[in-house]
């Protein structure tokens, strides 16, 4: 059995160093996922190369029935790493990322489930029921609200209930949580696209949930360039634009992470425990990018965080750190050839201004020719074609200072990407 996968899941169950144990969820080319299994007496052998993102080639498991009491995958069978697994990290760029698939509320009341198939919910929390804190038993009982103002009761037990009411005593604002079981993620209020797009969401409907296209439009007004760069206070808006240079200034292209939380650490190397109480070998990196975007005579700078880079890019920044290595760049600061491929995209970006950090974050972005052209008609005072891809070689790199000295600079307006008088950018390096 030879497979190639994208470890999209992967969680430790058990004592670090004693019977802990790895387990993982893999999607292939075809969108199907498996669960596979690591226990402790092959993890050490292991534990370093398996990493959450990643795209690998894996071969010689002991396959078996998927009938255990609890099911991470639908799939009828399941994966054991054996002593001759192999395991080769590859470059597999096609393979999809991670996608949760959240139940409504009304389902799981109702009974209408697969009895010991683990979900995926996400919901506000609407009430603290019952807590109990001691040495022998942890346990809080709380009910979350989804969109439809269903209610469900849920309870998290040892560890995790400490990390949720920690975060409760800390803030005053409702958080967010995906739970399963005992060998569960508990996220609140991570920066994921999912739970950005339900907080949002939660604000102007209580109904059904939004289509992808209404989710990117809710509740927000489209703003040119010129306007985004004149707010002075936080905001969500919509635009439409070309991302045509890389910035290069005091930040790295990269922040280390924790594997699980995609927390930042000031640890660069070597083992560490997140405060997700995650146990890390080593941190992860995950990007930090701030580009270029253009639109008519104006330009605006974005900052493009992890997801969004893996997917314009098609690799992890822990990906793209190996190939700078193989390539003899020891550098870690020096910003790598791949970032190139984020220039000459035409996008509609959703993005929030933090008017505090001075930055403008992209929250979500789109491809879509329909839905960019739905943004253009919203914009104000722009006359536009419907766009269409051409062929663009946008200036690369640039310094923060050069940054700011071109904001307002003649750029590529939406009309001339449809034209085929397309000017082509000089190079800067």
């Amino acid at each position: 059995l030879k497979l190639a996968v994208r470890i999209i899941d992967l969680w430790f169950v058990g004592t670090p160093n004693k019977s802990e144990q790895a387990e993982m969820v893999f999607v292939d080319s075809e969108g199907d996922q498996i669960h596979a299994i690591c226990k402790s007496d092959h993890l050490k052998s292991w534990k370093a190369d398996l990493k959450e993102n990643c795209t690998y080639v894996m071969h010689n498991f002991k396959v078996v029935k998927n009938d255990g009491q609890f099911r991470v995958c639908e799939h009828e069978y399941k994966l054991f790493f054996i002593g001759v697994t192999v395991v080769r990290e590859a470059d597999l760029q096609e393979l999809s990322f991670k996608e949760f698939r959240f139940v409504e509320f009304a389902n799981v009341v109702a009974g209408n489930f697969v009895s010991g198939l683990l979900v995926d919910i996400i919901g506000v929390i609407d009430q603290v029921v019952f807590q109990h804190v001691s040495s022998k038993n942890t346990r809080v009982v709380f009910r979350m609200k989804d969109l439809s103002g269903e209610i469900l009761s849920c309870t998290l037990w040892e560890n995790y209930c400490a990390q949720f009411l920690s975060y409760l005593n800390e803030r005053s604002y409702p958080a967010s949580v995906s739970n399963s079981f005992k060998a569960l993620k508990l996220l609140i209020n991570d920066p994921i696209l999912e739970i950005q797009e339900f907080k949002e969401s939660s604000q102007v409907s209580r109904g059904s949930q939004l289509s992808s296209k209404d989710s990117f439009l809710s509740k927000v007004e489209a703003k040119t360039i010129l306007e985004i760069n004149a707010i002075s206070e936080d905001a969500v808006c919509v635009t439409v634009g070309t991302i045509s240079k890389i910035v290069m200034d005091n930040h790295s292209w990269y922040y280390p992470a924790c594997a699980q939380c995609h927390r930042k650490t000031d640890i660069q190397t070597g083992p560490f425990t997140c405060g997700c109480d995650k146990d890390n070998d080593q941190p992860v990196l995950r990007y930090r990018v701030e580009v270029m975007v253009t639109q008519n005579n104006e330009s605006g700078k974005f900052l493009l965080w992890d997801r969004e880079c893996a997917k314009l890019i098609g690799q992890t920044a822990d990906g793209v750190n190996r190939v700078k290595i193989e390539d003899g760049d020891l550098d870690l600061n020096a910003f790598p050839h791949a970032l190139d491929k984020l220039l000459g995209h035409v996008l509609a970006f959703k993005v929030r201004i933090q008017s505090r950090l001075k930055n403008v974050v992209v929250l979500k972005y789109s491809k879509d020719l329909d839905l960019i052209n739905v943004v253009l008609e919203m914009l104000p005072d722009i006359d536009h074609d419907p766009v269409v891809r051409l062929p663009l070689t946008p200036k690369k790199r640039m310094s923060s200072d050069e940054a700011d000295d071109d904001l307002g600079s003649s750029q590529i307006s939406p009309a001339q990407l449809s034209s085929n008088k397309l000017t082509r950018h000089s190079h800067r390096s």
